[in-house]
């Protein structure tokens, strides 16, 4: 016994209509189709069968017999590929608001309108809500910057890091892209970093250039303004992101004794654990007991393992011991307190630091720790030169 084969459809009627027929009732096909392949009823073959006439209908041309098939199968699942890319292939007023809702497109759709579509039409698969991951990277890899900064407005859409990178890496001067990199909470910080190196280095051009600094005074503006900019990063850091970033930062030669030396005088010891381990090539664990002047040799053999200067030691030693104190006290310091308790620590301790060491370490207090404490430790630099 055969199996029963499903009726074939009579679309000669359909066919006669679209060659003979007066652009009116060719619209009222177009609706009338359209709702056919709308209805979820409507068994496949039959979809299949009348594809043929809904093509015809697609390319029509009047605009209206177009637009009336394009909104009447714009909910449509599962419509033929060539009829979804006749719709799309049309002109913007017809083709956008059908690209905007079709469920009919699919990954591979995507990735085609992607490839080979305007810019319109890119952008149009960049906002869908169902943009698909492979679409996502096609459009970060290929398209575009408009593609590509419709995807920053689209709420389903999570770049991974390697994404990241590779926006920035093609649109690095493309402020527009920059500044949506920049609005994200997930943006890997070493790009971050490499933008505020970027700025800084577009400041230094810009000062020298117009003449409002002699170049060596803009480096020195420009090197402190890249300095406040990659501490800020580090302190809004977490642990996760400190674990990728500090070695990135020593690799590239960005981890300056001056900008643990600042987290310092912050009382951001946070930072400097995780830079000296690094540079020490230790754990954090132990690097966290010799900061607090336990494990062999204690603060002084970290230091000299870590590679810094020894300029740096004393402010660091005596953050490391103000810490430990108020830990030993059970008590957390808010910046200020730690900074006078710092200043304290500088002035009545450590007999054997030569009075031009403690001015040295008051003036980077004076420069970059709580504004309160700056202008006690500026008094005081101002006595030890009256002193002098």
């Amino acid at each position: 016994m055969t199996p029963e084969t499903a009726p074939s459809l009579d679309i000669s009627v359909f066919l006669e209509v679209i060659e003979s027929g007066d652009a009116a009732q060719r619209t009222l096909l177009a609706s009338q189709l359209a709702a056919f392949l709308s209805d979820p009823a409507t068994a496949a073959t039959e979809r299949d069968q009348v594809t043929p006439a809904v093509l015809k209908l697609a390319v029509d041309s009047v605009a209206d017999v177009r637009r009336t098939l394009a909104e009447g199968v714009a909910f449509a699942s599962n419509l033929h590929a060539d009829i979804v890319f006749s719709i799309i292939a049309d002109e913007d007023d017809i083709a956008l608001p059908f690209l905007a809702g079709t469920p009919s497109l699919n990954a591979w759709h995507m990735q085609a309108i992607l490839r080979v579509g305007d810019l319109q039409r890119q952008i149009q698969v960049a906002l869908r809500p169902d943009i698909t991951a492979e679409a996502v990277s096609m459009a970060v890899k290929t398209s575009p910057p408009e593609p590509c900064m419709a995807l920053f407005e689209n709420p389903s859409v999570r770049f991974s890091d390697w994404q990241y990178h590779i926006l920035y890496e093609r649109f690095g001067k493309n402020e527009g892209i920059v500044e949506h990199l920049l609005g994200c909470p997930d943006l890997p910080l070493d790009i971050r970093i490499m933008q505020a190196k970027r700025a800084s280095s577009r400041m230094h051009m810009l000062m020298t250039e117009r003449g409002w600094l002699s170049a060596h005074d803009a480096a020195d503006v420009v090197a402190d303004a890249e300095e406040n900019a990659i501490l800020k990063i580090l302190i809004e850091a977490n642990d996760e992101e400190l674990q990728r970033t500090i070695p990135f930062l020593i690799s590239k030669s960005l981890l300056t004794a001056s900008i643990l030396v600042r987290a310092a005088a912050c009382g951001d010891l946070h930072v400097v654990e995780w830079a000296l381990a690094y540079l020490s090539g230790i754990g954090r664990v132990r690097a966290r007991e010799m900061m607090a002047g336990r494990g062999l040799g204690g603060f002084k053999a970290l230091h000299a393992k870590s590679g810094l200067p020894q300029s740096s030691y004393g402010l660091l030693q005596a953050a490391c011991d103000v810490a430990r104190d108020a830990q030993e006290e059970g008590i957390a310091l808010d910046p200020h307190s730690f900074g006078r308790r710092l200043i304290e620590a500088l002035m009545t301790g450590y007999e054997n630091m030569p009075a031009s060491e403690r001015g040295r370490h008051l003036d980077v207090i004076a420069r970059y720790a709580d504004d309160r404490v700056r202008l006690i430790a500026k008094r005081l630099k101002a006595d030890f030169v009256r002193a002098a």
